[in-house]
């Protein structure tokens, strides 16, 4: 006789492990750095002597370098946190408050005249 048999099937499963990192970069700032720089005048004098004078005068030239920085990008992420809180109220209780009130009894007479 032949018998059927019932094998379970094994499955594997891939699980995703996700980790959130925060990280905080200090990213330094150009900084423009001001010189001052003296600039000799030229003053022209009149002179007796008709002589032509020619002077060349050697000017500084402030001369800027840049650079090409990679700043990485900041990203902000907003997170929302909720945290169950449990709060113990007071609630009053109704009171039954019994008195006793004592009442006079009235009785009738009657008289016949």
């Amino acid at each position: 006789q032949e018998e059927i048999v019932h094998v379970p099937t094994i499955m594997q499963q891939a699980r995703n492990h996700h980790i959130e990192v925060e990280q905080v970069v200090e990213v330094p700032v150009p900084m423009t750095q001001e010189e001052i720089v003296h600039v000799p005048k030229i003053l022209q004098h009149e002179r007796n002597h008709h002589f032509h004078v020619e002077e060349i005068v050697d000017v500084v030239v402030e001369q800027k370098v840049e650079e090409i920085l990679h700043v990485p990008v900041i990203q902000t992420q907003e997170r929302i946190v909720q945290n169950p809180v449990e709060v113990e109220v007071e609630v009053p209780r109704p009171q039954v408050i019994e008195k006793t009130i004592e009442v006079p009894k009235i009785q009738i007479e009657e008289k016949i005249i």
